[in-house]
């Protein structure tokens, strides 16, 4: 009969867990999360704008151009042990604001909309990221950046 000992059985046991930990998926949250209570507490053509931020905080970002609409976007990401995060659920609530402050309307785009989102990779491809140190050399001799 082979006798452990109590402190073996510990050791192993705190192993195994932090082991196990370690190949579990981690969910994260990003973003705005809007609870769907206070999205029903927007009224549109009655809501103002510093209501809605009152409720949501500072909108993720504003439409270009003094368009008026402000934008909330929240996802839910899962990132698999030792492999890339992937966009589970994400959110996009668009609100577009009227001359007065006023909600107009309101739109709301998830993952069940038909739209397909794609992620990029962790680096985004730009162009001239694949030209050597002597192609960089004399693109810029040729563009006269150099020695001018």
């Amino acid at each position: 009969m082979i006798r452990k000992h109590p402190k073996t059985l510990l050791m192993a046991s705190v192993l195994s867990a932090l082991i196990l930990t370690g190949c579990s998926s981690k969910i994260t949250s990003h973003g705005n999360q809007l609870d769907p209570y206070d999205l029903a507490k927007v009224v549109p053509g009655k809501t103002r704008l510093i209501e809605v931020e009152a409720l949501f905080g500072r909108p993720s970002a504003d439409g270009a151009f003094d368009s008026g609409s402000i934008y909330y976007v929240g996802q839910v990401m899962e990132e698999a042990p030792g492999g890339r995060k992937e966009t589970i659920a994400r959110t996009i609530v668009h609100f577009k604001i009227d001359d007065r402050g006023i909600v107009e309307s309101m739109e709301i785009t998830d993952e069940t909309s038909g739209k397909t989102i794609y992620t990029l990779d962790a680096r985004t491809p730009t162009p001239g990221d694949n030209f050597g140190v002597l192609d960089q050399i004399f693109r810029n001799i040729s563009r006269g950046n150099i020695g001018g």
